[in-house]
């Protein structure tokens, strides 16, 4: 991989690219066209609720990566792009999307005030099996029933960048091919800027990026951190996973011979020893994730991080920091 490449679907760029005042309409021209390619209403005008200031950008957090905007009838949209797989971004995405749909309302006040919220996820992974193009919608629908939605209120876009074929023509096709491709200044890339004047304003924001010294400061600092954490869960993983097992083994071992000598019989021996051994395994399996969850902690990474990474689940997870 080019390290000197700018990555448009980085959280950092596409907040830059979509996220400030003055890139509205171009975001609204982006949410239009998901929509229309789903066959659902367009949005005559959006109001970006927690724009990024360019002069500020570099002070913004990189923890806040969604853009989040309402149009006049209260509908809220979040667009994201997420580009580590993440096995659980199904839940993750439905969580953020009932915290954007609960938080309109208070107690006491009437569930009628509710708006709809529509999120669109852009993703550098495959999150569906292949039979799913590129391009899935979400809503409540009746299983055995589908023309039957219990409420318009849930809307999910999901796209696979992936997943894009590489003759795509579609309106939607090309907004996905520029993200992929803004980088370039040839080829395909070069006839799509010349007949269309919304990516030509994407590819301005772009330039402006680049020459941005702030900013790229900023994205080479949040490409730098996850690259460090990538390379950190990958050796803490392996090096407990590694350790967990041997001691396992060795466990099992000392277990299945006392079982066996126990109960006096070849037989038993060998089952004894067979059962040490698994058990042996997965409870050095446990602790090893359990010592690589513990060292994740101390680096202050996120809880959905360090369960992804171990298998942990959320309860063992905060049992650590329970026990510390």
């Amino acid at each position: 991989m080019d390290m000197s490449r700018i990555v448009a679907t980085s959280d950092v760029v596409f907040k830059y690219l979509f996220g400030a005042k003055s890139s509205t309409e171009l975001l609204r021209q982006f949410v239009n066209a998901v929509q229309r390619h789903a066959g659902m209403e367009e949005f005559s005008s959006l109001e970006i609720i927690n724009p990024i200031g360019e002069r500020e950008y570099a002070a913004a957090k990189t923890t806040i990566i969604d853009v989040k905007a309402e149009a006049p009838d209260g509908t809220v949209i979040n667009v994201e792009v997420q580009v580590r797989s993440q096995a659980d971004f199904g839940e993750r995405s439905l969580y953020y999307w009932a915290k954007s749909y609960s938080e309109q309302i208070v107690e006491g006040e009437f569930y009628v005030a509710l708006r709809p919220v529509v999120s669109v996820s852009i993703l550098n992974f495959d999150l569906f099996p292949g039979e799913l193009p590129y391009h899935s919608t979400f809503q409540l629908l009746e299983r055995n029933h589908p023309a039957f939605c219990l409420t318009d209120d849930c809307t999910m876009h999901y796209l696979e960048l992936r997943k894009l074929p590489d003759q795509e023509t579609s309106e939607l096709g090309e907004w996905l091919y520029a993200l992929k491709h803004l980088d370039e200044q040839e080829g395909p890339m070069i006839v799509l800027l010349k007949r269309n004047h919304s990516i030509q304003e994407l590819a301005n924001r772009y330039r402006r990026f680049e020459r941005n010294s702030e900013a790229r400061m900023l994205y080479e600092a949040r490409m730098k951190e996850q690259r460090d954490q990538a390379s950190f869960l990958n050796q803490a993983q392996r090096e407990g996973l590694e350790k967990g097992l041997e001691e396992g083994v060795e466990k099992g071992l000392k277990e299945g011979r006392e079982m066996g000598i126990a109960q006096g019989r070849e037989e038993g021996r060998e089952e004894g020893r067979e059962e040490g051994r698994e058990e042996g395994r997965e409870e050095g399996r446990e602790e090893g994730a359990r010592q690589i969850a513990a060292r994740l902690q101390a680096l202050g990474l996120p809880t959905e991080k360090i369960t992804e990474a171990t298998g942990l689940t959320v309860d063992q997870v905060n049992g650590l920091k329970n026990k510390s």
